[in-house]
């Protein structure tokens, strides 16, 4: 009898702790789920925050903006297109959009390729990409909208990254990232006045997930029919107008934005080079340094390099895109670029045989070529006091170019390349992006680090296929 007693006390303490713990579950399950739906809500009531904050901001740089009475049609005409831009990306199903305007050079006739494209309106489900966005101004002209500006049609692009066109540094500065894009020529009364771009189409009812397909056909026909315009009051007449106004470009704030250009920009230096001031008089390697220089003159100049500066043993080169046809192989000044660092690289241990007599072969040996290429927006403009002004270009791709020169290899003959050359040589030919090799050995492990270098690929060059390509040029009367 004891015993069963006692079996009964365990049976009852097992069940009682069974009980509790269920309890204690359903309890737990309930306060969880609880706090998670709380959770969702805080998140929601926060974006909503997060959008309002972000239309607040744009109202009140338009109050600052109607302050000049030049400006205030300008400032209306540009808040009514970002309305029409937010409410078309959302029937568009789209994650973000954005509005452009051509801009061309001065003097440039309007059937000529603009040199950018300006951005007049953004909106973005992160508010703050969408400021982030506008703060940049400008989009270049060889991008995915510079494409469907050139062709007149609109252009689905599903694997943005990895495009060739697709500028990755604008993703770094907006914190947003593309995976799929729509873009298409806004027309008014025939002719084009602008580019409309969506990105990241979205899964019906789920603003945050991005459909895998991307856009497809159907997507293209609706934003057509969006698009078919014949009144002024929508997106294609309210953007005429808008571009029409002759205080547009003062109100976007591009005055000294006008005078960018798209160059690729070269470095040419040679290291080692102080073993010469070892070996011989200053004035005689002055005689040699000159003699160098003269001979990076003779290879630029017949392909349209534009030698900036000479700084001691090196020289800064710029190829500009000016009036020059981009479809056509060797009117892309990135594959000039290439051409002259082919012949450089090719014919230096050459030139120092021949040019250099008197340098103790050791000594000629050692000392290597270093070449270096950068693609971006640059500015040709004067520096310096009023009294003594020199010509310079500046830029983040100079920037870039000469930083890759500080780090790149010193023991051998080099030719690196940035991720923006890469991207304008694949638009030539498969070929070309074939003789370019992933580099990542910098001299000194801090240049992952570099300001200048941060955000960008590079790339050592296999100098063969360029070798041919100058070949065939210097061929061509």
């Amino acid at each position: 009898m004891v015993e069963w007693i006692e079996y009964a006390k365990i049976a009852g303490a097992f069940v009682g702790a069974l009980s509790i713990a269920t309890l204690a579950k359903l309890y737990h399950n309930k306060v969880v789920a609880g706090k998670d739906t709380e959770l969702k809500i805080k998140e929601a009531e926060l974006a909503r925050v997060r959008a309002d904050l972000g239309k607040a901001e744009v109202r009140a740089q338009s109050a600052e903006q109607e302050v000049v009475p030049a400006h205030r049609d300008l400032t209306r005409l540009r808040s009514q297109l970002g309305e029409l831009l937010e409410r078309l990306a959302q029937a568009m199903q789209a994650q973000a959009a954005s509005l452009y305007i051509p801009l061309f050079n001065a003097g440039d006739e309007r059937g000529s390729a603009p040199r950018s494209f300006a951005f007049v309106a953004a909106w973005n489900i992160e508010p703050a990409a969408a400021a982030a966005i506008l703060k940049m101004k400008l989009v270049e002209s060889w991008t995915v909208v510079g494409e469907c500006w050139d062709k007149g049609t609109p252009i689905a692009v599903n694997n943005l990254q990895g495009n060739v066109r697709h500028v990755p540094s604008y993703d770094k500065q907006s914190g947003f990232v593309p995976v799929s894009t729509l873009v298409s020529p806004v027309r008014w009364q025939g002719r084009s006045v602008g580019v409309v771009q969506f990105f990241n189409k979205t899964v019906p009812g789920h603003t945050y997930e991005v459909d895998e397909q991307g856009f497809g056909g159907e997507d293209r026909r609706l934003l057509a029919e969006a698009l078919q315009e014949v009144n002024d009051t929508g997106l294609a007449g309210k953007l005429h107008y808008f571009q029409s106004s002759p205080d547009v470009l003062r109100f976007l704030g591009l005055q000294g934005e006008l005078d960018l250009e798209n160059a690729v920009i070269m470095y040419v230096d040679l290291t080692q080079s102080s073993a010469l001031y070892r070996e011989m008089p200053l004035v005689e390697v002055a005689r040699l340094i000159n003699r160098f220089s003269r001979n990076i003159y003779k290879r630029a100049n017949p392909f349209g390099g534009v030698l900036e500066k000479f700084n001691g043993d090196g020289a800064l080169i710029r190829f500009h895109y000016g009036e020059v046809d981009t479809r056509v192989p060797l009117g892309s000044p990135a594959l000039r670029a290439m051409c002259v660092a082919a012949e450089l690289v090719d014919e230096f241990r050459n030139f120092k045989s021949s040019h250099w007599q008197g340098v103790a072969q050791d000594v000629a040996d050692a000392i290597k070529l270093r070449v270096t290429i950068a693609l971006g927006p640059v500015i040709s403009t004067n520096m310096g006091p009023q009294q003594f002004q020199l010509p310079t270009v500046m830029g983040q791709c100079v920037n870039r170019s000469a930083k890759m020169i500080g780090y790149a290899p010193r023991d051998r003959d080099v030719v690196l390349v940035d991720d923006n050359v890469s991207r304008a040589l694949k638009q030539i030919d498969e070929v070309y992006l074939a003789a370019l090799a992933e580099f990542d050995q910098w001299v000194d492990a801090s240049a992952r680090q570099a300001a200048s270098l941060a955000g960008h690929r590079y790339f050592e060059v296999e100098l063969e296929p360029f070798r041919r390509a100058a070949a065939m040029a210097r061929r061509i009367p």
